[in-house]
């Protein structure tokens, strides 16, 4: 379990660090239309699917959850976009609306972040089930 904590640390620090630069060196034009901080916008993304891949890796280990969790991930997903409202509201509400290009600016970390999320996600639903079928 150890080995695989630091696999989510280093994968989603690696993942936040490498795209931000890649974000603002490939796309200079699109990055400077923010209206939220990139690297602020990386890091929450980043942090919360951290904290949901060790959340749901502890609750696959108890047998209460392990055939909730599927269910439980699709629940993060809205409250990902509650928060992700309250922490920028001010940035989100206040402004109105976007454009296409400050749109791309807040869709491009969430897209990073999912693809890994999901891809350790569905890792610890693929063991999960495994152990559920050799019992």
């Amino acid at each position: 379990m150890i080995k695989q904590l630091g696999l989510y640390v280093i994968g989603f620090g690696l993942l936040s660090l490498i795209g931000y630069y890649l974000h603002i060196s490939l796309f200079p034009k699109i990055a400077s239309e923010s209206p939220i901080l990139l690297s602020e916008v990386y890091a929450f993304f980043s942090i919360f699917s951290l904290i949901l891949c060790i959340l749901l890796l502890r609750l696959s280990k108890t047998e209460k959850f392990k055939d909730q969790l599927g269910f439980l991930y699709l629940a993060s997903v809205a409250l990902k976009i509650m928060l992700f409202c309250f922490t920028f509201y001010r940035h989100i509400f206040i402004k109105g609306s976007f454009t296409s290009m400050e749109s791309v600016n807040l869709l491009i970390p969430m897209i990073l972040c999912i693809i890994l999320e999901v891809f350790f996600i569905s890792k610890i639903l693929k063991n999960t089930s495994v152990l559920k079928n050799t019992k």
